[in-house]
Parts: structure tokens; C-alpha cells; sequence
């Protein structure tokens, strides 16, 4: 079979290059397609139910997203000068395109000496003592926006439904850096949003290539040649350009998983050009012509190519059964990406070497050494078993211990400023990014005149109140009671409906419509704290209320993500394994070899997970998807050995020797690999997303110990007694 390829290849090399240009003008024509998803919602199907409740509330309460303006001062915000900064800030934002609402500590208007006043620039100019009296002491919602401490505030930015965020966000970014005199920060759902969008482009544009030159630099180590070095990463490199085109021709945009698709296609397919360029290079050593050399080269490595390349393929594919929506893009994107870079490495890479006229000489010395150093490590049996014997029972420790956790600041480090200004939030006012829920009664709308009814459903809302990770809850009947207390000094729910009807006259009709509907109350929960446990038991006590119809929000989103991560980790994993044997046993023609060529991988699994523990990483979106990549990747260095294996066999030679030479030929483009691989992906720990700089630790682990099981496991089954009984077969 490969003879006829390589016969096919060399003789219409030219074809050949001319179908592969043509490919790459189109791939870079859909440039202009290019596009960003920042989207949250849409890691899940539209028609998930939490999901739908989300969008389904949002819309009855005509709530849309909302950006949170953190304020800090060095002396009270009670002060002229502050609430004057703080008022302009206000009247500037107010009429911003798409600005719904505008929320802070400074009331609209106040009542003095038997008068309703506007609250104005130069009302405060002439008032702040007063004005400030009264926030502190009377205003029903200052608890809501300006800490104890009179330190810290928030203005509440609400934008309207549908719309888009980020130019609105640009415009308020553009309107705080207007204010020095207080330290301004934004935060909320639309904030991480217009923030992952320049990180991504940073990514993409910037650690990307820097990703290509890591691993040239790698390969050039190993290969020691000018031309062959960025040979061998052509295959990559334009897998991943025809990736990019089929996912913006197929109108998909890039994600924040799913932007990475093409370093995992350039670090992981660059294996299948440096493996074919390392054995051309010593077959042109050996034979001195192109042809020749091509022929035997893919005559050696062309089975083990197609192989690698569909068990790789197999472990990214197992992605597409999940349930999460980024893994299975991941999933899709990937797997026709290594599909592409191994035809280019089969067909495009041989039909160029065949038409160079290169100078080649013996590898370096080194690299003979190293052959001969792994061989010998190979052969110390106790050792080896012992190490990976310890490492299997760490796994078996750690594991069960390993948790999943996703949330929206996971994707940004501790000390970055969106981490920091949430953390202030929450901890004077709750979570920027809060849950939403609805209560209902038997009286519909009209229980806000029932003053019994209202007093059973607020005290609902305490016991919400009381659960663990939950700082407080909001209604329209805590702001009738807060009116209330404002305006008489009565503590209890007014039981006239005239003290009512004047807080809803204030609220107008937009404001009511946003807290009360035919069919219930909006409740607003600012959670602090809320951990996994806390919204288990949430949903549980939830269910034990009939007065609360649902709870949602980005915080419940994401714990039912959580889920889908674990359950398509479990799926893809268990998927990826069994189509990976199936292929192994298929190719191989035996099952001792098949399940010879899994156990570097399980061991891998097990090391990646219990890395996870360790570190505190966990499970999220992206590290869940490592362990199908390390299934991909881990699998070419066991095939490219057993193949190597079964050829110098078949060449006369006994157990140990087989195994020796093909140690000596594949060890060091295994190593090579591996170390490229990990030194290409550590441009993720410049990424400025945490989530990236886990990945890239994470697969630091994974090539190190897949390599090394790889080469080290492998041997112990062919050497010795086993391995020479046979001769000339396969096992």
C-alpha cells in the first residue's frame, strides 16, 4: 500500500503541490470572515432548560445585562467633592445608547422642608450635608450601594435587553478614565466579555506564531538542518490554515476553547512532519537520491503516519459525544485538522523532499547517544516498573479527590483587576454577577396591596436569605417596606394602599414592570461565596417552597455546566480508549500489542488527573478536554515504537535487537516531539487567561510522562523471552 502511494506521490509531486496552494489561498480568503464568541450562553444547547428559564425570566422582567461600577475612595463618598464625581459620572452615563437604567447611593430626588426636590449638581453644591444625612441614615436602598464603611460604592449600569454590550462598554471605559479623583473599576457579565475579546485576538496574533518559533527552534535542535526544520512544520501549519477555513466557511466563530484549536493542531500535527522528515533524513544519508529516500521513508513510516493519525483523530472525535457545546467544536475542529496535517505529511511533505536537491549528512553524534542512553534505560526493568507502579498508585489516591469547577472569573488569574474589583463586590455587596428568581401568590400582582400576603412571601425571602452562600435578597416588597420606613419611620409592611401607590408612581411604569409581572415577583440574589454544595442545597430547599417558581442566573449556568463537563469527561474518555484499541488491534493484528500500546496512555490519564489534584486546577472546560488530547498524542509515540519494533523484526532481527534499533531510530523524534510539543504550548503561560497557563501546565505533564512511558513501558514486553520467539511476524 504505501509503495503505490509513494509511487503516486512521486509521480505527481507537482499536482499535488499545486492542489495544496490552491487550498491554502482559499483557507486565507475566509479571513474575512473572521469573528469572536465571548458569549457565556452559548457553551450550551439552546434548548438546555436552565438555559431557557434564564432567557425566559430575563424576558418577562425586560432585565437585560448590567455592568457594575466599583468606587473607592480614600475618604467617605459622603463628601461634596465625592457625591458631586459620583453625580456627574451618573449624568454622563445615563445617556449612553443602549443605557437602560442607572442605579448608585444618590437618590433622584429628596424631601425637604415639606417639598419634593430634584437632586442636582447644584443642589448638592448647596446641600451635601443634608443629602449626605440622608443617605446615611434614611435613603431604603444605601445598604444596596454604598458599603458600611462609606468607603466603597457601586453604580449599577443596566443595558437593555438584546443589545450589544461592548459598545457600551467602550463608551463607559472612555467615561471613567474622565474621573481620577476616584479609583473606577467595571465589572459584571459584560466586562469579562469585552475582555476575553482582546485577549483572544492576543492569543491568536501574538502566542501563536511565537508557538511556531518555539518549535522550529526545538526541531532545528534535533534535525540540525535549515531547510528540513521548517519543512517538517509545514503539515502543521497549513492544518491548521485550512482549519481556520473550514471553521469560518462553515460560519462558526472562534470561542474561548475553540481559539486554541490551531496551537493544539500546530504543537500536535508538527509530529507527523518531524517524524517522516527525521527517517527521510537518515534514508538520504543512506541512499543519495530524493526519490529513493522518499520511498523507502514512507515504506518505513507511512502505516505508523496513518495510524497516528487515526487514533489521534479517534481520541479528539470522542469529543463530539459530549454534551458540553465548546467540546464538541473542540472535538470537531481538531479532529479534521490532524485529519489534514497527516495528508499533508503523507502526501505534500514527500512530494516537496522529492524535488529538493539537499547536502545531508550522518545525524549528529548526540543524537545517537541519546538512542543509546534510552535503550539503556529501558533495559533497567525493576526500575521502570517500580516508578510507574508508584505513579499508578498516586492516581489511585488522588483522583477520587479531583473536582470540577467552572465559573467565569476561573478563566482570569488571582491578581488580575477584573478578579480583584469582583472580589471587593462581593464582599460589601455580593456577587456582581447575581441570580435571579421569581416568587409568585395566589393574588397575583395585587399581594403588594395584602399586607399579609407580602409579610408570608418576605418571610420566604429571609429563609432564601439564610442559606449558605446567599448575602441578601430583593424585592418589590423590601423596597415598598424601605419607602416606607423613608417616608413614615414605620418598620412594618404599610398596610395602606395609598404609601404603595406612591412608591410605584416613583418607580413609573418601566421600573414596576422590571420587579412584578402577571405571574409573580422578580427576587435579585447577591450571592457571596456560592459554592457548589451551596447551590445543591439551594436547588434542594427550592424545591421544598411552592412560592418560589425558579432560580437562575449565571452562578446556577455554570454549576449545571460543571455537570456536563463531568459527564461528557467520563463519555469522551471511555470513547476515546475503546476506539483507540479498536484501531490499535485492527492495524496491529494483535491484541497483546493493542493493549501494550494503551497502558503509556492510561498511565498518562492517571498522572494528568492526579497533576490536577495536586495543583489545584481541577476540572474545568479546557483541562477536560487534555485527556483526550493526551489519548491523541500519547498514542503516536506507542505506535511509532511498535511499528519500529515490527519493521527491524521483520528485517532478522531478534527481540533486543529490534528493540534497541528502534529505540535508536524513533527515540529521538519522540523526544524531540514530546519537547517540543510542551516548549510550544508554554507560550499559554504568557496567555493572560488562567485557564490557558493550566493547559499548558497540565501539558507539560502529559508529553513528559507519555514519552517517557512510551519508550520506557514498551520495551519491557518485547525484550527478553517474549520478544524472542519470533522472528519474522508479527506478535
Amino acid at each position: 500500500m504505501m509503495e503505490r502511494i509513494a509511487s503516486f506521490v512521486t509521480r505527481r509531486s507537482k499536482l499535488i503541490i499545486a492542489i495544496v496552494i490552491l487550498a491554502n489561498l482559499a483557507a486565507l480568503v475566509s479571513f474575512s470572515r473572521f469573528s469572536l464568541d465571548t458569549e457565556f450562553l452559548n457553551f450550551f444547547d439552546a434548548d438546555d432548560a436552565e438555559v431557557v428559564a434564564y432567557h425566559e425570566i430575563n424576558a418577562k422582567y425586560d432585565t437585560g445585562e448590567a455592568v457594575t461600577v466599583l468606587l473607592e475612595g480614600q475618604q467617605s463618598l459622603l463628601t461634596t467633592d465625592n457625591l458631586l464625581a459620583v453625580y456627574q459620572l451618573q449624568t454622563q452615563i445615563t445617556p449612553v445608547t443602549d443605557v437602560k437604567q442607572v442605579q448608585s447611593y444618590i437618590p433622584a430626588e429628596i424631601a425637604t422642608n415639606g417639598m419634593v426636590v430634584p437632586v442636582t449638581a447644584d443642589f448638592i453644591r448647596h446641600n451635601a450635608a443634608l443629602l449626605g444625612q440622608f443617605i446615611d441614615q434614611q435613603y431604603f436602598l444605601t445598604d444596596q450601594f454604598l458599603s458600611d464603611d462609606r468607603l466603597s460604592a457601586i453604580i449599577v449600569v443596566g443595558i437593555e435587553v438584546g443589545a450589544d454590550s461592548s459598545p457600551v462598554v467602550d463608551k463607559l471605559r472612555s467615561i471613567i478614565d474622565g474621573h481620577p479623583e476616584l479609583k473606577l473599576t467595571l465589572a459584571g457579565n459584560p466586562i469579562i466579555k469585552d475582555t476575553v475579546v482582546g485577549y483572544l485576538v492576543s492569543i491568536l496574533f501574538i502566542l501563536l506564531p511565537f508557538a511556531v518559533g518555539l518549535i522550529l527552534l526545538v526541531f532545528y535542535f534535533v534535525l540540525r538542518h535549515k531547510q528540513l526544520t521548517p519543512l517538517a512544520m509545514l503539515p502543521a501549519a497549513f492544518g491548521a490554515l485550512w482549519t481556520f477555513g473550514t471553521i469560518f466557511f462553515s460560519g462558526n466563530e472562534l470561542s474561548l476553547v475553540t481559539v486554541i484549536t490551531p496551537i493544539f493542531i500546530i504543537v500536535i500535527g508538527s509530529a507527523y512532519g518531524l517524524h517522516y522528515v527525521s527517517h527521510f533524513q537518515e534514508n538520504l544519508v543512506k541512499y543519495g537520491d530524493s526519490i529513493m529516500a522518499t520511498r523507502q521513508t514512507l515504506k518505513m513510516v507511512g502505516t505508523p503516519l496513518v495510524l497516528a493519525t487515526l487514533t489521534t483523530m479517534a481520541g479528539f472525535a470522542s469529543l463530539m459525544w459530549g454534551d458540553a457545546v465548546p467540546m464538541r467544536q473542540m472535538g470537531l475542529f481538531v479532529t479534521l485538522g490532524i485529519a489534514y496535517a497527516g495528508l499533508l505529511a503523507i502526501f505534500f511533505l514527500p512530494a516537496v523532499l522529492s524535488h529538493l536537491k539537499l547536502n545531508m549528512s550522518a545525524p549528529p553524534a548526540q543524537s545517537q547517544r541519546l538512542g543509546r542512553l534510552v535503550s539503556w534505560a529501558s533495559a533497567q526493568r525493576l526500575p521502570v516498573i517500580l516508578v510507574f507502579t508508584a505513579m499508578a498508585i498516586a492516581a489511585g489516591i488522588y483522583i477520587p479527590k479531583l473536582e470540577v469547577v467552572s465559573d467565569q472569573l476561573m478563566f482570569f488569574k488571582e491578581s488580575s483587576e477584573i478578579r480583584q474589583a469582583s472580589a471587593q463586590i462581593e464582599e460589601h455587596f455580593g456577587s456582581a454577577q447575581p441570580l435571579i428568581g421569581e416568587m409568585t401568590s395566589d393574588e397575583g400582582p395585587s399581594a403588594i396591596y395584602d399586607a399579609t400576603e407580602a409579610s408570608r412571601l418576605l418571610f420566604v425571602e429571609r429563609e432564601l436569605e439564610a442559606q449558605s452562600g446567599i448575602k441578601n435578597v430583593t424585592s418589590i416588597f423590601d423596597l415598598i417596606i424601605g419607602f416606607s420606613r423613608m417616608t413614615t419611620g414605620a418598620e412594618a409592611y404599610p398596610d395602606n394602599p395609598a404609601t404603595i401607590q406612591a412608591f410605584l408612581s416613583q418607580l413609573g411604569d418601566d421600573g414596576a414592570e422590571s420587579w412584578l409581572s402577571d405571574e409573580g415577583f422578580r427576587l435579585m440574589i447577591r450571592p457571596a461565596g456560592l459554592e457548589a454544595d451551596d447551590i445543591g442545597a439551594l436547588r434542594q430547599w427550592t424545591s421544598t417552597q411552592p412560592s418560589i417558581r425558579v432560580i437562575t442566573g449565571m452562578p446556577i449556568l455554570f454549576d449545571e455546566f460543571n455537570k456536563i463537563v463531568v459527564q461528557s469527561q467520563v463519555r469522551s474518555l471511555g470513547l476515546a480508549l475503546a476506539l483507540v484499541f479498536l484501531m490499535l488491534l485492527f492495524t496491529l493484528r494483535s491484541l497483546k500489542a493493542a493493549l501494550v500500546g494503551l497502558l503509556p496512555i492510561v498511565l498518562t490519564i492517571g498522572a494528568v488527573m492526579t497533576f490536577l489534584v495536586v495543583s489545584n486546577f481541577n476540572l474545568n472546560i479546557l483541562t477536560a478536554n487534555l485527556s483526550a488530547i493526551v489519548i491523541g498524542v500519547g498514542v503516536d509515540y506507542s505506535i511509532h515504537l511498535i511499528s519500529g519494533i515490527y519493521y527491524f523484526r521483520r528485517e532478522g532481527m531478534d527481540g533486543s535487537e529490534a528493540v534497541d534499533a528502534a529505540l535508536g531510530s524513533v527515540s529521538r523524534p519522540v523526544l524531540a516531539n514530546a519537547l517540543g510539543l510542551s516548549i510550544g504550548l508554554s507560550v499559554l503561560f504568557l496567555s493572560p487567561l488562567l485557564i490557558h497557563i493550566q493547559a499548558a501546565a497540565v501539558m507539560w505533564v502529559a508529553m513528559v510522562i507519555s514519552s517517557m512511558a512510551a519508550l520506557l513501558i514498551i520495551p519491557q514486553f518485547y525484550r527478553y523471552k517474549t520478544a524472542l520467539r519470533v522472528v519474522k511476524t508479527n506478535p
